[in-house]
């Protein structure tokens, strides 16, 4: 009898185990693929949010009332406001880029740098090992 209790406690666990296993995968979030995350992490985070703090943070130093300014709501920016911020988010986007190539270019240069120090020129095959019959 004390075998029969034994074996339905082991297969009660071991059913439980099952479903709570089953329902951990069921309930976790799918993961982004990889593209989605790279997109993800080079967004610019909340520019508007910035670019709306810094002409918050601007008429207020200059003694004005933000919300008279129309800066109290998103929908309250003007056409200047919405100009003046894309002006800004090009130069910005502009400004990364070109650091962005900088350092492509640097990266590039050092390996061209290294491969020659090893004896090799980018338009060469490698030269067979010491020892290889060719």
């Amino acid at each position: 009898m004390a075998s029969n209790d034994t074996s339905d406690f082991l297969t009660a666990f071991a059913i439980g185990t099952a479903l709570g296993a089953g329902a951990i995968l069921l309930l976790r979030p799918a993961r982004p693929n990889p593209r989605k995350r790279l997109a993800k992490r080079l967004k610019p985070r909340s520019g508007r949010k910035l670019a709306r703090r810094s002409r918050i943070r601007s008429v207020r130093l200059e003694g004005g009332d933000v919300a008279a300014a129309g800066l109290g709501a998103a929908a309250g920016m003007g056409a200047d406001a919405t100009q003046e911020m894309t002006r800004e988010v090009i130069a910005t986007g502009r400004e990364l880029l070109a650091e962005f190539r900088a350092e492509v270019q640097r990266i590039l240069d050092e390996a061209r740098e290294e491969l020659r120090s090893m004896g090799l020129d980018a338009g060469q095959p490698p030269a067979p090992a010491a020892g290889v019959d060719t």
